[in-house]
């Protein structure tokens, strides 16, 4: 086997389904205690402590950087590339909105507002197209004030994936040379300290929410994604199978951290990030075959991301709230109905992918 096939063979043999499983099931977990106003004992808020230290959002964008930059480097033809995304994002979440809407009227808030079918439309439109982070006022009384607050984050995946054929086109990320991308990765580096220092007091402006929503904050993270893909070999010679060494390094640094009042949340304190996205590759490519051995090809993560909140905020608007009990029971409720789009409805539409890495393309060469 040459040097370039055994390359690709360790890439392949990756956690990247254990790393979104846990991102997902990290922001799930927290919404579901903060939102759903859970007390906790003393030991388990240490242990959400140590959770809060690995931000789901930022995993998030650093794996999808990662690992949609392969895809896309892999097969560049525009028109497979744009309805793979499709056919990963938007089956699922057309039915996390509906399933959103379903609970809103039965629970019967719907019928306590003053909204009229237009309003209801122009919502869920707006949910299952690219304007997801849309809220109108009408729903600020229902759970935690926001339809489905996770689904922000697909309006900036869905401008990511938008980008990808944009940069390597106009930046000529093919080549081997790594300043360009690095160049990319710190001016929107800067563009996101320039949005982290905006005061508190213009934060409310709709022009601030609306970059919030956008690309610009967040594109680092999946820039540094690319890198680490750009750079496999030479990251994976330093940092596989290295995982319980940097881990607790990682801690060490990260306790210190906290104790300063540092950010570990979606905007997470770059200087962790740096440190994160290590951490997240020596986990990716450590334990080798782990997540096929756990999760055999099942991919329950963007499940649970996106059906977590219709739960909790529906259990929120019926006064099921504040003990321990409610916030498992979201979170079982969660993974069933996570588990069921999966076998349903997600898997099936993965199928139609064409893509070499998807094992069921009859057409894929060997890579």
């Amino acid at each position: 086997m040459g040097s370039s096939q055994s390359s690709k063979m360790l890439f392949r043999t990756n956690n990247f389904d254990l790393l979104r499983l846990f991102a997902a099931s990290q922001v799930a977990i927290l919404h579901s205690l903060h939102i759903m106003d859970v007390s906790v004992t003393s030991f388990v808020q240490s242990a959400l402590g140590l959770l809060y230290m690995f931000p789901g959002v930022p995993i998030f964008f650093f794996v999808s950087g990662f690992l949609i930059s392969k895809s896309f480097e892999s097969n560049s033809q525009l028109e497979d590339y744009a309805s793979n995304r499709i056919l990963r994002l938007f089956p699922a979440l057309i039915l996390a909105v509906t399933l959103s809407f379903i609970l809103i009227f039965a629970s019967g808030y719907a019928f306590e507002t003053d909204a009229g079918f237009v309003d209801w439309a122009m919502l869920y439109i707006a949910k299952i197209s690219v304007i997801q982070f849309y809220n109108p006022e009408f729903m600020r009384a229902y759970g935690d004030g926001v339809l489905n607050g996770s689904l922000w984050t697909i309006t900036v995946e869905l401008q990511f994936y938008v980008l990808v054929p944009v940069i390597y086109a106009a930046f000529r990320l093919r080549d081997d040379n790594n300043w360009r991308l690095i160049l990319l990765i710190l001016i929107f580096f800067g563009i996101n300290r320039a949005v982290s220092a905006v005061p508190y007091e213009l934060q409310s402006e709709i022009a601030y929410k609306l970059v919030k929503v956008s690309f610009l904050p967040w594109f680092y993270m999946f820039l540094v994604g690319v890198f680490f893909q750009r750079n496999f070999d030479r990251f994976h010679k330093i940092l596989a199978g290295r995982f319980i060494y940097l881990l607790p390094c990682y801690l060490i640094v990260g306790l210190i951290a906290v104790q300063q009042n540092a950010n570990f949340g979606n905007n997470v304190n770059p200087l962790f990030f740096a440190l994160l996205a290590p951490l997240i590759f020596s986990f990716a490519y450590s334990f080798p075959t782990l997540a096929q051995r756990t999760t055999r090809g099942n991919d329950f993560s963007y499940g649970i991301y996106i059906y977590h909140m219709p739960v909790i905020n529906c259990m929120v608007y019926l006064g099921l709230t504040g003990s321990f009990a409610f916030a498992l029971t979201a979170m079982f409720l969660t993974l069933a109905i996570a588990i069921t789009s999966w076998f349903v409805v997600e898997r099936n539409c993965l199928k139609l992918k064409n893509h070499p890495f998807n094992p069921i393309y009859k057409k894929a060469k060997a890579w």
